[in-house]
């Protein structure tokens, strides 16, 4: 169905891309993740002066590694697979995020996920773009060679 304009999909040109609209599952999610752009509320953030480095993502479980090689996050991931946007939930147990749940939302699009959740609500936003009156953090990773901090 080219030509439909959608704003929740990775594509960019606004085409609506199927394959991204579906949920990906907890085994197409595990790997090791690089960032490679972010926002917040559409105001683009420098890359290199995120915290994150990689994301490891073990099916059920995530670790955020900082410049330094460093676990400085880790926790817990449920997805849930029926939810249109596909719906993320970010347990955190060792880090700042400790006790913690974040609500996000995700598009995976082949090797490219864009993780998305509001920084000042404990609600899961609607959509990619944000409201009026939402801070919303995106973050786009791909996928990257496998590796583990020492």
């Amino acid at each position: 169905m080219r030509g439909e304009k959608n704003h929740n999909t990775l594509g960019g040109d606004g085409d609506v891309n199927f394959h991204a609209m579906r949920c990906p599952t907890a085994e197409t999610l595990t790997g090791n993740w690089v960032p490679v752009a972010a926002d917040v509320s559409g105001r683009q953030l420098v890359v290199k002066e995120l915290r994150v480095a990689r994301l490891i993502i073990e099916r059920d479980s995530y670790q955020i590694v900082d410049h330094s090689d460093q676990v400085v996050d880790s926790g817990e991931l449920h997805l849930d697979e029926g939810a249109f946007p596909c719906a993320l939930d970010i347990v955190g147990s060792h880090g700042p995020h400790a006790g913690k749940r974040m609500l996000a939302i995700i598009e995976l699009d082949g090797d490219r996920l864009c993780v998305c959740y509001d920084l000042e609500r404990d609600e899961r936003p609607a959509s990619m773009q944000p409201q009026v009156d939402q801070l919303l953090l995106s973050i786009t990773y791909v996928r990257g060679a496998a590796a583990r901090p020492a």
